[in-house]
């Protein structure tokens, strides 16, 4: 269904998606004259329930150009694509042109007019207790177990001395969980690829948790993907937790299958994060490092004042 803003042709190749459904939006660019260059929507422009899958660009003539997005759909409603931005940069100035908004559809999985309810059940008669004292002595007895517990654990943890945790650096601790997935992991026997993608999209979001503190484990992909372009991650980074992540939500949310092979490479993907956050992160990791020192000489320096007094 073609549609038009001003001199920029939008169309899109369905008419109505499914959740994890991915589409295919086109963006054409047609002027009367020659530009240096055309800025199309990034996915900060799209709402947080579409993830850019991929785009390929194609510069048709000095006075056109094009992009191709495949986009992929995570709601249960009908979606609305606002008008997204495409700037037009010239030489010596730039415009920016608005696409007319885009209305899909949501295909319902119950069967239209199925309005048949179940039957309730009865309520089921409980039967009133016999004899209360019962239960009020079986409460205070427990009351009193667990006072005289409570009472020696309070004694127990007042008795007990400090403790310095040792240092926690979440990229050994990345590291070690990737290796432990590959290690206990038995993939062609299991067929359980939902846990094998569901262990190494999460320890990618743990890591940003612990070291960049990104709300990661409760943020959509799309919102983590956001995160880290305000927190400016390194390129290769983001572009490797983008592919991990997509992969990861075909195989929860749109039921899709892989085989072997693509599962295996995904956790190559999760490899090269790991190696290149080695390289991007080393000065953060030496910052916690030193926090820790810092922690470790203080809490040195009270134990032995106590020892002292």
């Amino acid at each position: 269904m073609p549609l038009h803003a001003q001199n920029v042709h939008t169309s899109v190749n369905t008419d109505s998606i499914t959740a994890g459904e991915v589409f295919e939006l086109s963006m054409l660019v047609q002027l009367d004259r020659e530009y240096k260059k055309v800025a199309f929507p990034d996915t900060t422009a799209f709402p947080p329930t579409v993830s850019i899958v991929d785009r390929e660009q194609y510069r048709r003539s000095q006075f056109s150009d094009s992009l191709v997005y495949n986009l992929q759909y995570f709601g249960v409603d009908d979606l609305q694509i606002p008008p997204l931005p495409v700037t037009l940069i010239f030489e010596e100035d730039s415009t920016t042109l608005y696409t007319d908004p885009v209305l899909l559809y949501f295909k319902t999985v119950v069967a239209e007019g199925d309005t048949t309810l179940k039957p309730m059940k009865p309520n089921y008669e409980f039967p009133l207790p016999l004899w209360p004292w019962v239960l009020a002595a079986a409460v205070l007895a427990a009351f009193l177990v667990w006072w005289f517990y409570f009472r020696e654990e309070k004694e127990k943890e007042e008795k007990k001395e400090p403790v310095l945790e040792p240092f926690y650096n979440p990229l050994d601790a990345l590291e070690k969980r990737l290796h432990t997935l590959k290690r206990e992991t038995d993939l062609p026997e299991t067929k359980d690829y939902k846990t094998f993608y569901s262990e190494i999209s999460d320890a990618i979001r743990a890591y940003y948790e612990e070291l960049y503190n990104i709300p990661a484990l409760e943020s959509t992909s799309g919102e983590l993907l956001r995160y880290l372009d305000v927190y400016d991650v390194d390129q290769t980074l983001a572009e490797a937790t983008r592919k991990v992540l997509r992969q990861a939500d075909l195989v929860k949310f749109a039921k899709f299958t892989p085989t072997l092979d693509d599962a295996w490479k995904t956790y190559d993907y999760a490899l090269e994060f790991l190696e290149r956050a080695k390289e991007s992160d080393r000065t953060k990791i030496r910052r916690l490092r030193r926090e820790y020192d810092l922690k470790k000489e203080r809490f040195l320096a009270s134990q032995s004042e106590e020892e002292e007094n």
